[in-house]
């Protein structure tokens, strides 16, 4: 067993060399006996000896395998029993290309784990750590909102503690069960003792939803009823729950959880959605973009347009992870990894509560017409957005694209700005990872041997490909055909993604869009599309450097191109509210305001926008 006192970093993975010190993280109660010392890293990384992987490495020893336990396809037989005993989706359970023996011999499974332990001891453990990975997945991914998960990695007589957040994930070294019996003992008691945030869990409603007394008996639990008729307290008003609208399955990242509510005294009317998340803290809120739209759209009446395609943003509220009533440990571990190992980089995160009108999903359309027209509703609230606002969208996706309904007219909605970034002179926070939605991000962005800074046209690229996927995959009813195309969009890995697109891109031929019969008026606005990004692609690889501009890429992909294919719908004109846009680059945000603004917004957290004054 390694006797370092330095930790070991794998991307997002930190294994530190003493369990004393990594459960008082936890719990900072805790008394052992055990007593280690770390060495302070100099500013430089001087002072640690940790080392790192690159994200493929780490992907072909983790990413792939982790994946599959957490959709249930377990190499094991009991753990696709757990899967379907726990209540989540027994679908899930059953999508896996391995074939499963009905007759578990656990005697049998016991006896090959003890000879692989003996055999290759590093291996089985490696399996272990990726299994528990995976129930880390299901518990941060649906049951009770959480930002973070403790768990034991069990390898025959040894026993490795974990934990599991939205900015990483953190192991101790194993410790035998059988010489460090007290040891193993006293972290019982101490993780026992841990509050609910001292447990990951964060009391999101009055309810506690983990009291069954609070729901009928049923034989399995759905998850997206969870909050169904919990009260939550909003600033001067009561909202009730209802049911969760969507749900980001992972561990490292944002954990969006969106869902509907509706005031307490028209329970049955949810006019809302409340949408909690755990962005990082250096990140400018969605709230504050929306606010700066919203005042920024009502300096000229010519702008009243826009606010009919943004999300009507009504109350927001940040919450610390911090120290305190509610025993959080992310503060604790931020301070010791910024410490002991710099090169980490463990992000603070914080909780955020949005709430904004309801809005319906994009697949709720049933008029082809009607797709067309909220497609050039959003490119055109995107554009000006970019050019008066000065924000950049950054993650174009079909979940993003939705549409709010005024009487009987649709009006498409830019929705989702989490991921927008002002447009400053100075580099912005950003998460560690690429910005967008694998399906739809611009292929030259998704290239991880490229870095290339996000461009406005990168955006345009990503309603090409939300545009594309929708018309080729759905039926007008909002269902998904069987085998559809561009699947591999979905699952494979970046790079693949990224060449799969550049196929599309780089191909000189004319574009012939396997659409489904019910989307027939998009074949050739897709065609057309496509032809301006190669023709984009052809100018930037003839063009000097030093001359080429890479905003419109020489003038071959542009905003006033795009909606001039996108306007013209099936012999009729579409509604075009934003003709004349402002000449790229655009102007960088005016930082000078950027500290009223900061707290003219500030003073706005906490209380309902529309509540008088």
């Amino acid at each position: 067993m390694s006797t370092s006192t330095t930790p070991t970093t794998y991307l997002r993975l930190v294994i530190l060399p003493h369990r004393p010190l990594f459960l008082r993280l936890l719990a900072p109660q805790a008394r052992l006996n055990e007593s280690a010392t770390w060495p302070r890293a100099s500013s430089t990384g001087g002072g640690s000896s940790a080392t790192s992987v690159d994200s493929d490495t780490l992907g072909r020893r983790a990413g792939t395998k982790t994946l599959k336990r957490a959709r249930g396809s377990d190499d094991l037989p009991s753990t696709n029993k757990r899967v379907k005993d726990s209540g989540t989706s027994s679908a899930s359970a059953s999508d896996s290309n391995e074939t499963t023996d009905d007759l578990y011999d656990e005697e049998l499974e016991t006896s090959h784990e003890m000879d692989l332990a003996a055999i290759a001891p590093s291996v089985l453990r490696e399996e272990i750590q990726l299994q528990t990975a995976g129930y880390a997945l299901e518990f941060l991914s649906s049951g009770v909102l959480r930002s973070h998960m403790i768990g034991m990695v069990v390898d025959t007589n040894e026993i490795q503690l974990g934990y599991y957040d939205h900015s990483g994930i953190l192991l101790s070294q194993p410790f035998s069960i059988k010489t460090k019996e007290v040891h193993f003992l006293a972290t019982l008691y101490h993780l026992r003792a841990l509050s609910g945030s001292g447990r990951g869990i964060v009391p999101l409603s009055k309810r506690s939803p983990l009291d069954s007394n609070n729901y009928p008996s049923r034989n399995f639990f759905p998850v997206t009823n969870i909050y169904t008729g919990a009260d939550i307290t909003l600033g001067s008003r009561l909202l009730v729950l209802g049911d969760i609208q969507y749900r980001a399955r992972s561990i490292i990242g944002r954990g969006t959880i969106v869902i509907d509510a509706a005031p307490k005294s028209q329970p049955r009317t949810p006019l809302y959605i409340v949408k909690v998340s755990f962005p990082s803290a250096d990140r400018a809120s969605e709230a504050s973009m929306l606010w700066l739209a919203s005042k920024t759209a009502k300096r000229n009446p010519d702008w009243n347009w826009v606010e009919r395609h943004l999300p009507g943003f009504k109350f927001w509220l940040d919450i610390e992870l911090v120290n305190g009533q509610d025993d959080f440990p992310q503060e604790r571990i931020k301070a010791f990894l910024d410490e002991h190992c710099p090169q980490f980089g463990y992000e603070e995160r914080v909780l955020r509560v949005l709430v904004q009108d309801k809005l319906y999903p994009l697949t709720d359309l049933r008029v082809e017409a009607q797709y067309a027209q909220v497609f050039c509703d959003v490119l055109q609230a995107h554009r000006w957005l970019y050019d008066h606002a000065r924000i950049l969208h950054r993650d174009i996706s079909m979940h993003n694209i939705m549409f709010r309904k005024v009487g009987d007219r649709i009006f498409g909605v830019l929705n989702d700005l989490d991921l927008s970034s002002p447009l400053t002179n100075r580099p912005s926070a950003t998460s560690k990872h690429r910005t967008g939605t694998r399906p739809f991000m611009a292929h030259q962005l998704q290239n991880p041997t490229k870095k290339v800074t996000l461009l406005y046209r990168h955006d345009l690229e990503s309603l090409f490909f939300v545009m594309l996927c929708l018309t080729c995959r759905y039926t007008l009813d909002g269902h998904e055909i069987r085998s559809p195309p561009y699947e591999d969009w979905y699952t494979a890995p970046d790079h693949i993604v990224s060449a799969l697109k550049c196929i599309i891109v780089t191909d000189p031929d004319p574009l012939n869009p396997p659409v489904s019969p019910d989307f027939s008026g998009f074949k050739q606005i897709l065609a057309d599309i496509k032809q301006l990004l190669w023709a984009a692609h052809l100018a930037e690889g003839n063009a000097d450097p030093e001359q080429f501009d890479r905003e419109t890429a020489d003038g071959k992909f542009t905003y006033e191109k795009f909606l001039n294919i996108l306007k013209q719908f099936d012999g009729k004109e579409l509604t075009v509210r934003y003709s004349r846009p402002e000449p790229l680059p655009g102007t960088p945000f005016d930082e000078t305001t950027e500290e009223e603004n900061r707290k003219t917004m500030k003073a706005t957290m906490g209380r309902w926008l529309d509540d008088p004054a």
